[in-house]
């Protein structure tokens, strides 16, 4: 019996068990709908989660624990994302790259994206072509959601994807004045018997769409949109490029970063729901009496309490109004919430710094700045090998297929993406360490220039010189460089010599 994945297990106490009425396959309806709870968590929907209250209290908080888990995480993952390219005609394919990512922002949507990935658990890049565009605008680059897309799998082999399905929602062609009467605009990517990529696109009633599990007589469609016709022979692979976040095995979709936190995210939003009770009734009171209701003297009905400042409460002398003494301390809550919250960001591999609460003396350390980093830098590597791999291939394809077809770019460059580090650097100390080994002959000044440009720095020639012969000053009067002031006095050799 196959292994099936049991991925989105976790949210199930907390995703939407209704129907997708557009979605017949099971998994992809347990995959739409963790999208969607990840989502909520992400951007703290109240309706999301399971906050009780007593009464009529409606004093529910929810802490946005998610988008602190999410963000911090982002914040180190595929910093500086870049690209080189080697050999063919370097010159024509950079320029041409590097409008296309100004003209579609590219940079920008990968940082949303590297978000959007660790919120839902994958993320989706795309590729199209409009020829009717001017010469060196034609080409298009963009993320889409992922519960839009939908892989065809070989009926052999379910390891192999043959195609791809993009689904979404329109209005009906046929009823063009109800804006809310809608149907399934479908785009098909298959590849065909000759290996040939074959691009379709059609409208279908609502649900009757998923040729992968329908049966021939229970699709219906509405209109076409694009007949179906093969793409150009240049274009070898899927314009469809989905990135996992941590896929199990066995499975080749992702996995939200706070799958298997959702107890611990809904426990904190409980536990400082609670304390603000708290506060709120130790501030207000809780009053218990043994006589009955005030009586209103003119109705002669029974009303309420009047409890403000400055009020006074009128009883029989044998009758008893007295305050409830309740929770005197926060501190339980308090510790109850913190702790909680370490085991989340410990439970993702998010260190305090990463959030920006991080002392002086950890910052200013290598070693303890390295230990504290380790989990996180660890754990996206991963992501980055990821990230890294997919956008190979989106370079490889855009190079080799779509810039030839479309643009009639044609060269053998080959593309390579690339990311800055993430560990922060105390730029400071790191020049400092440059100059003195510069000055002690370690290293050269061209070493010393790479380097600085690898943090930042551009131009430096002449700073670098500059920088050196202050050093070399600072080393001849002795009072500079903290590498001088370890070098033995031959004076205070000869007197230990003696």
């Amino acid at each position: 019996m196959p292994y099936i994945p049991r991925q989105y297990d976790s949210a199930k106490d907390f995703r939407s068990q209704k129907a997708i009425p557009n979605i017949v396959d099971d998994m992809d309806a347990q995959r739409i709908h963790s999208y969607q709870l990840y989502d909520d968590f992400y951007y703290n929907r109240p309706e999301t989660f399971c906050v009780t209250v007593r009464e009529n209290s409606d004093t529910e908080i929810y802490l946005p624990s998610t988008k602190k888990i999410v963000n911090a995480t982002a914040r180190f993952l595929a910093v500086d994302f870049n690209f080189t390219l080697k050999g063919g005609s370097i010159d024509q394919v950079e320029n041409f790259l590097h409008n296309l990512f100004a003209r579609e922002e590219i940079m920008r949507r990968f940082i949303r994206g590297k978000r959007s990935m660790l919120t839902r658990g994958d993320l989706v890049w795309y590729i199209t072509a409009d020829p009717d565009k001017p010469e060196g605008k034609r080409l298009t680059v963009n993320t889409i959601h992922p519960g839009n897309v939908f892989p065809i799998e070989h009926p052999d082999d379910d390891t192999r994807v043959i195609g791809w399905h993009i689904v979404d929602l329109v209005s009906d062609p046929r009823d063009k004045d109800d804006p809310d009467k809608q149907v399934a605009r479908r785009q098909t990517y298959r590849r065909n018997a000759s290996g040939e990529i074959t691009y379709e696109a059609a409208t279908f009633e609502i649900g009757t769409w998923d040729d992968r599990n329908l049966k021939k007589d229970e699709i219906k469609p509405v209109s076409i949109i694009k007949k179906q016709f093969t793409l150009p022979r240049e274009i070898t692979a899927f314009p469809v490029y989905l990135v996992p976040n941590h896929e199990p095995d066995g499975s080749s979709w992702g996995m939200s970063l706070v799958a298997g936190m959702e107890y611990i995210i809904n426990a904190l939003n409980q536990s400082i729901t609670y304390e603000d009770l708290t506060l709120v009734l130790q501030g207000l009171g809780l009053y218990v009496s043994t006589a009955g209701p005030p009586i209103d003297a003119a109705t002669g009905k029974a009303g309420k309490y009047k409890l403000h400042p400055g009020n006074v409460v009128e009883i029989e002398h044998d009758d008893d109004f007295k305050r409830v003494t309740g929770v005197t301390s926060l501190s339980p809550f308090q510790e109850h919430i913190n702790a909680l919250d370490r085991w989340g960001m410990d439970g993702c591999g998010v260190p305090d710094m990463a959030t920006g609460s991080i002392e002086v003396s950890v910052a200013q350390s290598g070693i303890a700045l390295a230990l504290k980093m380790g989990p996180i830098i660890a754990e996206n590597s991963d992501r980055e090998l990821a990230l890294g791999g997919k956008w190979d291939q989106i370079g490889y394809d855009l190079i080799n297929g779509w810039m030839p077809a479309y643009e009639g770019i044609r060269s053998d460059t080959e593309f390579k993406a690339i990311f800055g580090d993430p560990m922060p650097i105390n730029r400071e100390a790191y020049i400092n360490e440059l100059i003195q080994l510069s000055v002690m002959n370690l290293i050269t000044l061209d070493e010393v220039r790479e380097k600085l440009e690898v943090i930042g720095y551009e131009n430096t020639a002449g700073v670098v010189e500059q920088l050196y012969e202050q050093m070399e000053r600072r080393a001849i009067s002795n009072s500079g460089g903290a590498f001088m002031e370890e070098t033995p006095n031959p004076q205070e050799e000869q007197q230990y010599s003696e």
